[in-house]
């Protein structure tokens, strides 16, 4: 038993589709809510306000055949998927890897920049955290690496 799913954000229509062997439909999403979670789909979670929706529930089908079936809905609707769901022996072939990346350079990159965009706007306070903890480091190296200059300087003297 599996089904196929998408999180459909009510604000500006982004789609993420996914699929589960779960029992437990909702048990699929507490893990996109997961704090830990990575997955792109978490942009749309972020916002709060979103669909979680069943597109299709198979009853006897193998988790291969599950991962066909997503793909399948993965490539009907326009979603921020960037990993595919199942790959081919074919497109295992690195040649073949290598030609869609090529000819798929502007979908890839559009998704990242918007991913790492939204990843910018949730972890602003994290960033000046960051920063601030760099700039005093930085700056204390900056103090010691002038002071040991100098003693240097003052040693070659000699």
């Amino acid at each position: 038993m599996g089904f196929i799913y998408m999180i459909e954000c009510n604000i500006n229509n982004e789609r993420y589709i996914g699929s589960s062997m779960q029992k437990n439909k909702n048990q699929r999403l507490h893990h996109h809510k997961d704090k830990n979670n990575k997955c792109i789909s978490k942009q749309i979670i972020n916002r709060n306000d979103y669909q979680y929706i069943i597109l299709e529930d198979i009853l006897d089908i193998d988790k291969k055949k599950l991962r066909i079936k997503e793909q399948e809905y993965i490539d009907k609707y326009d979603c921020i998927n960037i990993r595919k769901s199942y790959i081919s022996e074919e497109e295992k072939n690195k040649d073949y890897k290598k030609k869609w990346h090529q000819n798929n350079k502007e979908k890839i990159k559009e998704k990242r920049k918007d991913y790492f965009k939204q990843y910018r706007q949730n972890n602003k306070e994290k960033k000046k955290q960051y920063n601030k903890e760099y700039n005093k480091e930085y700056n204390f190296f900056k103090k010691y690496n002038n002071v040991i200059a100098d003693y240097i300087n003052e040693i070659n003297k000699y």
